[in-house]
Parts: structure tokens; C-alpha cells; sequence
């Protein structure tokens, strides 16, 4: 009751974008459970950019992180690409980069973030990891 009573007290707006978020966030959580990963990300260069502008950067990031405290198993990289799909849509160049890491016990950690402008939005980490790719 308390999601639906804070839902109800975003602007129109605010409540708009929390559901595209909603919904996109979803569909990319299930794409990357069910489909190849290199036919998702063939599947998000092609998306085009359908409006200027609008929602500023900071609201973007704003709804993805909080969108995704509702969405299971919302892992880094379902974060990253759902800002990305969103920064693009809007008309923001971003670019997901995946890294890679080991544990105080020698394990091997993967990392998935976003970058705007040159900086973090996404996947902020303390730990330092080795770029991979860039998506």
C-alpha cells in the first residue's frame, strides 16, 4: 500500500516515467533471461530516438533507480541497460561498459555500468573493475 500511496504523490508526469521505466525494465530483465545476449544488444542499437530532449538526465537515472528496488533480480546490468535504453530514448548518448574484477578471496566478479558524459550514472562502484567492452 505505501509503493501505491508514493506512486500516487509523483506528478503526472514523474508517474508517466515511472511506468515506462516499470515496463521497460521488465522487458529487458526477461530478454536477458531468455534471449542471447548478443541478439539483445543487436536488438537495443537499433532503437531509435523518439523524443528530444524532454526529461531531464537526472530524472531518468531517478526513475531506473527506483524502479528497480520492485523488479526481481534487477542486476547491474538490467539497470544499465534499461538507463541506456531511456538516456536514448530521450535523445542522451550513454554508453554501458562491463568490467571485470576479483574478490579478496580470488573469485571473479563481472560489473555492469552506465556512462554519461563521461561520468558514472549508473552501477556507481567502490571497487575498481577492468573494462571488458563498451556497449
Amino acid at each position: 500500500m505505501k509503493i501505491l500511496t508514493n506512486f500516487l504523490k509523483q506528478t503526472r508526469v514523474d508517474q508517466q516515467l515511472l511506468i515506462t521505466t516499470l515496463l521497460s525494465m521488465i522487458i529487458i530483465r526477461l530478454k536477458l533471461y531468455l534471449i542471447p545476449f548478443n541478439r539483445k544488444q543487436r536488438s537495443l542499437e537499433r532503437s531509435n530516438n523518439k523524443t528530444a530532449n524532454e526529461v531531464p538526465v537526472h530524472k531518468l537515472i531517478w526513475a531506473v533507480q527506483t524502479v528497480s528496488n520492485y523488479v526481481p533480480h534487477a542486476t547491474c546490468l538490467t539497470k544499465a541497460l534499461t538507463a541506456q535504453k531511456l538516456l536514448k530514448k530521450y535523445g542522451y548518448p550513454s554508453q554501458v561498459k562491463i568490467g571485470v574484477n576479483k574478490d579478496a578471496e580470488g573469485q571473479f566478479e563481472a560489473h555492469a555500468w552506465l556512462e554519461y558524459s563521461g561520468k558514472v550514472v549508473i552501477g556507481e562502484s567502490v571497487k575498481e573493475y577492468v573494462p571488458l567492452t563498451d556497449l
